[in-house]
């Protein structure tokens, strides 16, 4: 009888209503496209996009806490604690006897912002610090997870952004404040499945990481706090960390403006005077590569310089032939010693190790400026120490570095001029990582006029240098993620005994772009020739 009284168009509305509780379940149902969050007494107990729950567990699990009093390491601390439940707030709080963490969740269209604050209560310093705030269920397995590497990062001179990608989706897990910390997803706990992981989140060391993972050096001082904030941004098929996290990337650069000038595109030739740690009694630093030269007379030093510019005549011309900016000399000082003490990287010592040299190198450097080419040197950011006896020496790591380069570097530039610097080992002596990007952000502003090509590199080294990469390593270009922040941005790409025929087409992409090539320019290698086309296309493709 209802529906006999209803007009056409109140039955038209009823019956599309009907359908759609047909479809949906539910007359209010609709499909997901925004984050939702669920609390139970223990932490979270949902976290839905799109109509999944990618919830794997919400307690916060904090698995280290290192406290130090002084020196001395504080034991038997508590990593249970309390837990406090605030669902209007969307908070969840672990109290301990040292202090407490509260984590805050903050949904938003596509992202979930978390937000972990570790308050010190204590007399002692929290030194490190890991937990694992949720833990996430993916619908399939993530693809870039090899069922061993954990997928981590860290804010160390970049944005910390880790995509995972599954089917039907990708999300992202992003972090940048501005200061040091390690994130990611350690590993799955469903292996081989590779659906369920950990959100990690650490400062200091956690042993069961691998040894090249970084020391994150963020203590937080007796009564004092810190917080560590990062998002997880959900994307359909074919999104990436680019564009889901492209403002992180773009707050990132504004950040950190790049400050490199260097409009000089054109290609650098490598030199090495010597080979590494040959024995030779009576040509110890191994120049030349001859075993023949002495240097322990007046006669054999005598050849060693006609040689020795000998080299240099021929290097110009091939660096001429190639159209050459200049050229970087690794080993002024000779090699002496095995790796990785063979390149040397301190000029100011080259006399006092290399004594044969002192009346050579000035002419040698002289050669180049005087056809016009650049010249430059490896320094390193260690000082070298020598045994007793002479027949060894190791690096050791300095408290300065940045004064120590610059020491190096301004002694060659006032000696020989030089302006391109090749710098060795740029790592930190506790975990091998990159070190800290200041350093070359001072170099840079201390030697307005000089170029400075570290050997290793994270992404804002590239504000402020142009890193050298290998082609036989897998490099042909500049990242493009790096280009789209540094539009300016370059990379040195040694592309000596790499597919240069492989890779062309990236390579001719890169020196278009501005990315410049290194090259062995003591002889005719075979592959300058094709550096030289590579040149030739990227500049008929402009």
């Amino acid at each position: 009888m209802y529906y006999q009284n209803l007009s056409s168009i109140q039955m038209s509305l009823l019956i599309l209503t009907l359908l759609l509780c047909d479809v949906t379940g539910s007359i209010t149902a609709k499909p997901q496209s925004e984050v939702s969050i669920g609390w139970d007494g223990k932490g979270l107990n949902s976290l839905r996009y799109g109509g999944v729950d990618y919830l794997g567990f919400g307690d916060l699990q904090v698995n280290q806490v290192v406290l130090r009093h002084a020196h001395e390491i504080v034991n038997d601390v508590d990593t249970t604690g309390v837990i406090t439940i605030d669902p209007a707030k969307n908070t969840l709080t672990r109290d301990f006897p040292w202090g407490k963490i509260v984590v805050e969740y903050q949904p938003s269209g596509n992202r979930l912002d978390g937000k972990v604050e570790v308050s010190n209560r204590s007399e002692n310093t929290i030194d490190e610090l890991w937990i694992q705030p949720l833990g996430l269920r993916f619908p399939s397995k993530i693809r870039e997870y090899d069922g061993t590497t954990p997928l981590l990062t860290n804010t160390l001179g970049q944005p910390a952004v880790i995509q995972a990608s599954y089917d039907g989706g990708v999300l992202v897990l992003a972090s940048h404040d501005g200061k040091p910390l390690q994130i990611g997803f350690p590993w799955s706990s469903d292996r081989p499945a590779a659906t369920q992981f950990p959100l990690s989140i650490n400062t200091g060391r956690v042993n069961m990481f691998p040894n090249s993972t970084p020391t994150i050096r963020r203590p937080i001082a007796p009564h004092a706090s810190d917080t560590y904030t990062f998002s997880l941004r959900f994307g359909d098929r074919g999104a990436s960390h680019a564009t889901l996290a492209s403002d992180v990337y773009r707050d990132f650069a504004a950040e950190f403006p790049p400050t490199l000038v260097w409009p000089d595109r054109r290609p650098i030739g490598a030199l090495f005077l010597s080979t590494a740690a040959a024995g030779w009694p009576n040509n110890p630093r191994g120049w030349l590569q001859n075993g023949k030269l002495r240097v322990d007379t007046e006669e054999g030093i005598d050849l060693l310089k006609a040689r020795i510019l000998e080299y240099a005549d021929g290097s110009i011309a091939n660096l001429k032939q190639m159209n050459a900016q200049g050229m970087i000399t690794w080993d002024i000082e000779g090699q002496q010693f095995p790796h990785a003490t063979s390149y040397i990287g301190d000029p100011r010592a080259f006399e006092t190790l290399a004594p044969e040299m002192r009346g050579i190198a000035d002419d040698y450097f002289r050669r180049f400026r005087d056809a016009g080419l650049r010249v430059g040197v490896c320094i390193r950011p260690q000082k070298l120490v020598i045994s007793s006896d002479r027949t060894s020496a190791h690096q050791i790591p300095v408290d300065d570095v940045t004064a120590l380069l610059i020491d190096k570097a301004t002694y060659a530039k006032k000696r020989w001029g030089a302006t391109l610097f090749y710098v060795d080992s740029n790592v930190n002596p506790d975990d091998l990582n990159p070190m800290d990007a200041a350093v070359f952000k001072k170099l840079a502003a201390a030697f307005p006029d000089a170029l400075f090509l570290p050997e290793h590199s994270r992404m804002l080294y590239y504000a402020y240098t142009a890193p050298i990469q290998e082609l036989r390593q897998g490099h042909a270009l500049t990242d493009p993620l790096v280009r789209s922040l540094y539009p300016k941005a370059f990379t040195t790409i040694y592309t000596a005994d790499g597919p240069i025929d492989a890779r062309h087409a990236d390579l001719v992409s890169g020196v278009k772009q501005g990315d410049i090539l290194m090259f062995r320019a003591w002889f005719n290698d075979s592959g300058n020739q094709k550096d030289s086309e590579i040149y030739k296309e990227a500049q008929s493709a402009k």
